[in-house]
């Protein structure tokens, strides 16, 4: 989580230097970016956008000293190996600096932090880390609609 604060904090700064382009002219750019990407996103089919494909190595993870979960968790939370089924993340950090600004920027941070720490150890808790290895595959495009769905819930609580 270290690892997504860290990457909120510079988005949230980032958006705080955009905040000399007006708001309307911020909100107005935002806006077809954020159709264009819910429409692919709630039709199951999200837009492959630039990422770093490579995930961190599986050495890494069943360290028993606090190094493994510190690596895995900052390559991860800050994006320097990362792989990504869909656009929301994004998504976010655009919204964020063209919208949001430094605490905006913390809370996503915090939450995507929480979100990347929840996969690895929902899987680590299972019965059969394979089995659920399939089942996430199997239901991948049902998983990004409510991603998506939740991602939009989230915008109308904001900018209400």
């Amino acid at each position: 989580m270290l690892g997504a604060l860290l990457a909120g904090l510079l988005t949230g700064t980032l958006g705080g230097l955009a905040s000399i382009i007006p708001e309307t002219v911020r909100l107005w750019a935002l806006a077809p970016i954020v159709a264009v990407i819910m429409l692919f996103e709630l039709a199951g089919r999200p837009l492959s956008l630039p990422q770093n494909r490579r995930l961190v190595p599986q050495d890494v993870i069943p360290r028993s000293d606090f190094s493994g979960p510190l690596q895995f968790g900052f390559e991860m939370g800050t994006g320097v190996r990362t792989f990504t089924p869909t656009a929301l993340p994004h998504l976010l950090v655009l919204i964020v600096v063209l919208a949001g600004g430094l605490g905006p920027g913390l809370l996503a941070g915090l939450g995507f932090g929480v979100g990347r720490a929840l996969m690895p150890l929902t899987r680590a808790l299972s019965d059969d880390p394979r089995r659920w290895d399939t089942k996430l595959l199997a239901s991948t495009a049902w998983v990004g609609r409510l991603c998506a769905t939740g991602f939009l819930l989230s915008l109308a609580l904001l900018w209400t």
